[in-house]
């Protein structure tokens, strides 16, 4: 097939060189779709022409308002679900079923909003992880764990909004006197420099601008994930799904059932995060075995594989 995956137009290069969960997406969506002999291009929305491609992909909710109105068929894939939060009477639920509506097929990440949305262009899509840039090493039962947090805190304009639960993973930390790291891109220094208490833990390091080509280091530089997000609770991100393909065990928080193993599923309270943390040293080797296996399970490779067949219904 002839496939066209539209630029998200967000300022980002594809590939990111850093930070940059669509672009990153879009980028592995094309080399593996180009190993399975397919012909696929990335372009900005304003160099696409009427019947070029078998296949437009579409990642962002207005692009894909605009490709409605040029008439050009398309497939939707949300990545996130921001807009469960802010309601079906939102402006932003309103953009979005628009551009379902638009679509030719829609395509969510987590199983939840197929039944939230209710139309029959929804259909489930799991992000992926390259399981070549990240991959696991087998470590023994660490006696204090290192923790680690990778995400960016610096959205939505209001520093003092903890929407990937920062002060929750410190929090845990600090009650078991344990080193936590906090990754992401500079962003995050708006969040700090509202929470200024945090520098006062000594365990704490701070991280910014990570280059893609040193998150696997990082990653196997610690012992278990934490991920007290709000807005992305729904499913597991890129950050978590490439945590786990590096052999972390996880402490998330998600408000619906997914089919990712190896997390333990905690609400943003440091005391139920605690019995996660409890409960995942004490069955390490299970913990451990379930989130590689979790992320085998999400290769790219075979995320690929799977929506070539979904493309493949729609001609």
């Amino acid at each position: 097939m002839k496939i066209c995956q539209i630029h998200p137009g967000c300022g980002i290069p594809v590939p990111p060189p850093s930070w940059g969960a669509i672009e990153k997406i879009v980028w592995e969506l094309t080399v593996n779709l180009k190993k399975l002999g397919h012909t696929v291009d990335i372009k900005f929305l304003n160099k696409i022409k009427p019947l070029e491609y078998d296949v437009v992909h579409c990642h962002v909710t207005n692009l894909a308002l605009e490709l409605a109105e040029m008439g050009i068929p398309y497939i939707f894939q949300l990545h996130d679900h921001h807009v469960y939060h802010f309601g079906k009477d939102s402006p932003t639920y309103a953009d979005t079923e628009n551009a379902i509506n638009g679509s030719i097929k829609t395509l969510v990440p987590a199983r939840f909003l197929v039944d939230y949305f209710d139309n029959p262009k929804v259909e489930y899509f799991a992000h992926g992880v390259n399981v070549d840039e990240f991959y696991p090493i087998i470590k023994e039962k660490p006696t204090d764990p290192k923790l680690l947090m990778v995400a960016n805190n610096g959205l939505g304009g209001d520093p003092h909004f903890d929407r990937k639960g920062f002060t929750y993973g410190l929090g845990l930390a600090m009650l078991n006197n344990l080193e936590i790291t906090i990754a992401g891109p500079s962003s995050n220094k708006n969040f700090i420099n509202g929470h200024l208490w945090m520098l006062n833990y000594p365990k704490l390091n701070l991280v910014f601008d990570t280059p893609n080509s040193t998150l696997l280091d990082l990653y196997h530089n610690h012992d278990i994930f934490i991920h007290p997000t709000m807005l992305e609770a729904g499913h597991p991100n890129l950050t978590m799904i490439e945590a786990a393909a590096a052999g972390l065990p996880i402490i998330a928080n998600w408000e619906h059932e997914t089919d990712f193993h190896g997390a333990w599923r905690a609400p943003r309270d440091i005391f139920e995060m605690d019995k996660g943390l409890k409960d995942i040293i004490s069955n390490w080797e299970f913990y451990q075995s379930q989130v590689i296996n979790t992320g085998k399970e999400l290769s790219w490779c075979n995320r690929s594989k799977e929506i070539v067949k979904i493309y493949e219904t729609l001609n």
